[in-house]
């Protein structure tokens, strides 16, 4: 077996987060395109969100035993149809369902993905690929962000969605080339297995830091460029697509992680350590001033890329069966996670202010340090067993 992922699966791991973060630097600019409230500019990202949290679970149903190659292939073209919508028709509702339908593509995209980077390498590089993996969502994070600041800047705010829609459309040739069975395809999630999962006490922990995390990542990533903006109302697209460079941190972080494993043993000691870089960045953000922001996002970002890397890698290698199950349940909690952290905060910043918002968050990062103990706990001999 192979050692790392093919080119393009990384490719395709890179476009999925571009897509889905598009918008977030534009969205006060899209504010008063659209002439709505800034709550329901938020919810274009909750459109995405949402099904992203909840159709891993259903796509195991309807499509177990679809190849991932072919997966890959058909929500590759299906995304740039949505980008396609965007560009031709920009109005809220028309951008409202097209993000919709993005999130009913996107879980097929990251599952197959995912699951294609870890059955296609041996047990001892799982974590390796699944790292590889991680680094081409930071690098999308933050490319999708960026390219949109720039691209709207230098034409209008409806062109970066063109612009995404053409680079997913490059992915189709190399899909042909990868092997039609490979990789395990959808898992149907069964109840049973489900609630065997549950019952081990790092995957319950992991599963709930991944729902808190993400919330937290979504809500301050969301909400940010609005608050940059009411400090300053001449800050430029391009600026606030800049304030997410924190993001390359967490390109250093998962491309490095098999060494920070060999020096923090066991692996919740780097749980711990992003945690704890996760909330300093967090209670740094209430200082108002853009470069201070830029600052501050650096140690959010690498704390929550630490988190995450150390999670997908800790879960992959915990057992040796059911991993388009267990994949498909992490994306299903962090994208519902991310949905809710959208929405709820939005509500908290439209009728309150930015420091409800980080004191929300705080809370919730001191909470998840309290399920380290059960993280650590190894599963039995009988669970690493496949039924």
């Amino acid at each position: 077996m192979n050692t790392r992922p093919p080119l393009v699966i990384l490719y395709l791991a890179l476009l999925a987060p571009a897509a889905l973060h598009l918008p977030q630097p534009l969205l006060p600019s899209l504010t008063q395109l659209f002439e709505i409230e800034s709550s329901d500019t938020a919810l274009l990202m909750t459109a995405t969100l949402l099904p992203l949290g909840l159709m891993p679970i259903a796509y195991g149903y309807l499509l177990e035993g679809v190849s991932t190659r072919t997966m890959l292939y058909v929500s590759a073209i299906g995304i740039a149809i949505t980008q396609l919508w965007m560009w031709a028709v920009p109005d809220y509702s028309n951008w409202f369902a097209a993000r919709v339908a993005l999130g009913l593509l996107l879980p097929a995209l990251m599952t197959a993905a995912m699951t294609y980077a870890s059955a296609t390498v041996e047990k001892s590089a799982r974590p390796h690929a699944m790292g590889l993996s991680i680094a081409g969502t930071i690098i999308g994070g933050f490319f999708g962000r960026m390219m949109a600041g720039w691209v709207s800047e230098s034409f209008d705010l409806v062109s970066p969605p063109l612009v995404m829609a053409f680079l997913y459309l490059c992915a189709i040739p190399a899909l042909h080339k990868l092997p039609r069975e490979a990789g395990s395809g959808f898992a149907r999630i069964r109840w049973s297995i489900a609630k065997d999962i549950f019952a081990l006490p790092r995957f319950r922990a992991a599963y709930t830091t991944t729902f808190i995390v993400f919330f937290i990542f979504t809500a301050v990533t969301t909400l940010l460029p609005f608050e940059m903006r009411r400090i300053d109302p001449l800050v430029t697209n391009v600026e606030l697509g800049l304030l997410y460079l924190g993001y390359l941190v967490g390109l250093i972080i998962s491309l490095n992680i098999r060494r920070l494993k060999a020096r923090f043993k066991p692996e919740t000691r780097l749980v711990i350590t992003g945690l704890l870089m996760y909330i300093i960045g967090t209670v740094t953000l209430l200082k108002d001033d853009y470069l201070y922001a830029v600052g501050s996002l650096f140690f959010f970002c690498g704390g929550m890329f630490l988190v995450h890397t150390t999670l997908t890698g800790l879960l992959n290698r915990s057992l040796d069966h059911h991993h388009g199950v267990i994949n498909g349940l992490y994306l299903a909690f962090y994208y519902t996670g991310g949905a809710l952290g959208s929405h709820i905060p939005s509500r908290v910043y439209a009728n309150s202010d930015w420091e409800s918002v980080i004191f929300l968050c705080s809370g919730l990062i001191i909470f998840t340090l309290f399920l380290i103990h059960e993280l650590k706990q190894e599963p039995s001999l009988e669970h690493t067993r496949e039924k």
